[in-house]
């Protein structure tokens, strides 16, 4: 059987994790008889998107991604649309689309359970203002705290909830209109908009608990502010789940969606803040992207 090419392109400055042993963990523990491999670095942010269109061309079969949300977004963008499969080795702070896929967060089981065994499948991507996104999208709250944790020193759970909760007592509610699927419009004042393709944001955060990575549809999830004393109790929902029982909680689906808001904002893109238009235009583009899983 012909052996399939691998590159993994790894994202030195993602999250906690000892990036210094990886490429002793590939070697030691990839399977030769089915691959053969290379190793990159990212230097600066988009170099992942470049290394992957770069992969297309050499025709390499699968991209690993080495990192967070991030780095699996800026080499998902590379592949939407391809035959080349991305997989995930998961090194990042929340490593959302990693948890709905089920992964080992652990590397090495990533190499191990995922990348050796090589089943895969195709999931819906979307697209903001023609940005894509795999896992999550929105803006609010999380986008505002994505962007102050983007700027931040540290890394990790605790710097990310402590932001959160800064930003919560800060937050300024503006008012937007939202259109589905060109037909249903509606007035909202949100705490934050997310639009999700996976359930998470990472860590277990499940903004939209129902999300289906490959029905054609994302979960629209508009999360009012809550009274300050009911505050602690929605955190807890959304870390274990159930935020879809919350009073302050509304889920629809739809496979487009036009946002207009009072003005330009930051958007939070699977967890990389970027400054928008304030108007926004999220569509799906159904099983567009190979995973391994």
């Amino acid at each position: 059987m012909e052996k399939k090419k691998i590159l993994f392109i790894v994202n030195p400055i993602a999250g906690k994790g000892k990036k210094e042993m990886f490429p002793s963990w590939v070697e030691a523990l990839l399977d030769k008889s089915l691959y053969d491999y290379e190793l990159v670095y990212t230097q600066a942010k988009g170099h992942g998107k470049q290394l992957a269109e770069e992969a297309i061309g050499k025709g390499i079969d699968i991209v690993a991604a080495v990192g967070g949300d991030g780095t699996v977004n800026e080499v998902a963008q590379a592949l939407i649309g391809s035959d080349c499969i991305l997989a995930i080795v998961p090194f990042g702070s929340g490593n959302g689309l990693a948890r709905m896929l089920h992964l080992p967060l652990q590397p090495p089981n990533a190499i191990k359970k995922v990348i050796n065994k090589c089943r895969s499948k195709s999931i819906d991507t979307a697209l903001v203002n023609g940005v894509p996104f795999v896992s999550i999208a929105g803006f609010g709250l999380d986008a505002e705290t994505a962007d102050a944790f983007a700027k931040d020193g540290h890394r990790g759970f605790l710097t990310y909830s402590k932001i959160a909760v800064e930003k919560y007592f800060h937050a300024q509610i503006d008012s937007c209109t939202i259109t589905l699927n060109d037909n249903v419009t509606f007035d909202s004042r949100p705490l934050m908009v997310t639009f999700a393709n996976s359930n998470q944001f990472g860590y277990e955060a499940k903004i939209a608990p129902k999300a289906v990575l490959d029905d054609g549809l994302l979960d629209v999830c508009i999360l009012k502010k809550p009274i300050l004393p009911a505050a602690p109790f929605v955190a807890t929902q959304l870390l274990a789940g159930h935020i879809h029982f919350s009073p302050y909680f509304q889920s629809l689906r739809a496979k487009k969606i036009f946002v207009q808001r009072k003005k330009n904002a930051v958007v939070n893109i699977d967890g990389e803040p970027i400054m928008m238009d304030k108007d926004l235009l999220v569509e799906v583009k159904p099983l567009s992207l190979k995973v391994l899983f």
